[in-house]
């Protein structure tokens, strides 16, 4: 699932890349010539090509690549990792395509899916919006509107994977009641790879962290630039202007903890809503219950800011962090006249797409 230390695992692959063939490895570059630094990371060039969010061309184009990948490659296991492989829509048909390519080359398909409490997950994704400048709603609004749209439902996720790998699904938890062990070890542990990766580097890179969550003060920040439209002022992905308000959040020591979200009614309302299909992915991919493998979050208060009077010297902080964030990109703020009907149109679009079925590649 996304936010649960897929870039940490990418980011080791990347880096071990050149000697993986020792280890009978391949952790693919899948990225189309002239593809911006960054691409060859994960395979998210690839998920995008499948589920329709790149041009009809690029889906041969990818698929082309990562064939003559395997045709070319003496290893005996292929890494692909991408987190929205695991949110994209049934219909699409990802799994069996993948599947398919796979076995014309002599290669049977195994998954691995990470996941973590839903309302920590539904937290992550919120905190995530925030990096991405997407979101003014609070916490609980947030929830309140995808709470039953099936994205946290982790068994109905996971099941076309189940078919489309002969059930050859491994599940592993972001915390593990069973072990006290680093993600990183487990994961690789869990897939078999664990000593084949420790032979190629030492054990810190089993302890490696990388990407880590906004805290509140960067989401409040976000909230605030995006009703100054800051993620309508800066060209390329928005995902650079969280990095620059996360980044002078932690400069100033602020938020030492990940957002934690006002809404404590929603954790009795999410497990009515996705419990049962959480138990069936555990009896599913472990065969045991959900409580007696997945550790859950560390029980600490909310800290979410949006919903409570703000003390004067985190007010203070807030506004330091928009301060550098407007001067690092040479942001203005818009005229009311086009901010409001702006702001009113795209509320009315992200209304639209929710009752239409929110995006045609992912669960809603």
């Amino acid at each position: 699932m996304p936010r649960t230390g897929s870039t940490s695992f990418q980011s080791v692959l990347t880096g071990l890349r050149p000697r993986l063939a020792e280890a009978g490895i391949l952790y693919p570059d899948l990225s189309a010539p002239g593809a911006p630094p960054g691409a060859e990371v994960n395979h998210q060039p690839l998920g995008e090509a499948l589920d329709g969010r790149r041009p009809a061309v690029e889906r041969g184009a990818s698929l082309a690549r990562l064939a003559g990948a395997l045709a070319g490659t003496r290893a005996d296991t292929v890494i692909l990792s991408y987190e929205d492989f695991s949110v994209q829509k049934p219909s699409l048909g990802v799994p069996e395509t993948l599947r398919d390519v796979f076995r014309r080359h002599g290669f049977a398909l195994e998954v691995a899916m990470v996941v973590k409490p839903v309302l920590e997950q539904m937290n992550s994704a919120y905190a995530h919006r925030a990096q991405l400048v997407q979101e003014t709603r609070t916490f609980r609004a947030y929830a309140g509107a995808l709470c039953g749209s099936g994205r946290f439902a982790y068994h109905a996720l996971v099941e076309p994977w189940l078919k489309a790998s002969n059930g050859r699904v491994t599940g592993i938890p972001l915390r593990d009641l069973r072990s006290e062990a680093p993600l990183l070890e487990r994961m690789f542990r869990d897939l078999g790879l664990a000593d084949r990766v420790a032979d190629l580097a030492g054990p810190e890179t089993f302890r490696y962290v990388t990407n880590r969550s906004s805290g509140p003060v960067a989401v409040e920040a976000s909230r605030r630039l995006r009703r100054l439209r800051a993620h309508r002022q800066v060209a390329g992905h928005p995902r650079q202007i969280g990095h620059v308000i996360d980044a002078a959040a932690w400069s100033r020591g602020l938020d030492p903890e990940p957002f934690r979200g006002d809404a404590p009614e929603m954790r009795a309302r999410l497990e009515e809503t996705y419990g049962a299909s959480n138990e069936r992915f555990a009896q599913a991919v472990w065969g045991q219950p959900w409580e007696v493998i997945v550790r859950p979050a560390p029980d600490r208060p909310a800290n979410e800011l949006a919903t409570r009077p703000i003390p004067r010297e985190i007010e203070a902080q807030i506004g330091l962090v928009v301060a550098e964030t407007i001067r690092h990109f040479g942001l203005a703020p818009p005229s009311a006249w086009r901010s409001i009907p702006a702001d009113l149109a795209e509320a009315a679009a992200d209304r639209l797409a929710r009752l239409v079925g929110y995006t045609r590649w992912r669960v809603p």
